[in-house]
């Protein structure tokens, strides 16, 4: 697991790649199928970049499993939802009985669903005022995201998150990380009006 911010940093730097090789052979299998090229839109592209990444030349789909990570944000002190955050350990319950839409869709598809929900009892720090984690908190964060994605024996793994005040957190790190203002990035979130 990820001691500092620095070894955390450092493995970005070394990420695996799909491979070149098996990305061609998919792609050659996919092409010589009875069907027209591409006739199966973006499913030929995604199965291509899926079997690259397995480094296997064709597909294999036996498991897929949804993440989702739930937390609580403080930012939400500034009014920023219409929702307390005792909402967010309330929804958590509803996945862990299985009555949310993430978990009929999960059933339907005979997808696994696994719920992580992050120090619930202790959002993080308001944004607009202060940091939102120390560095600890943050590497606690991340190394529960990698313990999830280690744990799971899945072919495909997706992820989710649910939280009260997520819009404007999200926001604020996709301005961060891409540019922008967070009021660039933020929708209205849930039960707001644009303004």
């Amino acid at each position: 697991m990820f001691q500092s911010s620095a070894e955390f940093l450092d493995c970005l730097t070394s990420l695996p790649s799909p491979s070149a090789d098996h990305r061609e052979a998919a792609l050659l299998r996919q092409n010589s199928l009875t069907k027209p090229i591409g006739a199966l839109g973006k499913l030929e592209g995604l199965s291509v970049f899926l079997a690259g990444w397995q480094q296997r030349d064709r597909l294999q789909v036996e498991t897929v499993e949804a993440l989702l990570f739930a937390g609580n944000h403080g930012v939400v002190a500034e009014g920023v939802s219409p929702y307390p955050q005792a909402v967010t350990g309330q929804m958590v319950a509803n996945f862990e009985r299985g009555g949310a839409a993430i978990n009929a869709l999960s059933r339907l598809f005979g997808h696994r669903l696994s719920v992580v929900p992050l120090a619930l009892a202790q959002p993080t720090g308001n944004i607009a005022t202060e940091p939102a984690m120390s560095e600890a908190e943050t590497l606690e964060a991340l190394n529960a995201g990698a313990e999830a994605v280690m744990a799971s024996a899945a072919d495909v793994i997706y992820f989710g998150e649910m939280g009260i005040g997520n819009t404007s957190s999200a926001s604020a790190v996709a301005a961060a990380v891409f540019g922008g203002s967070g009021a660039d990035w933020a929708g209205p979130g849930t039960g707001l009006d644009p303004e």
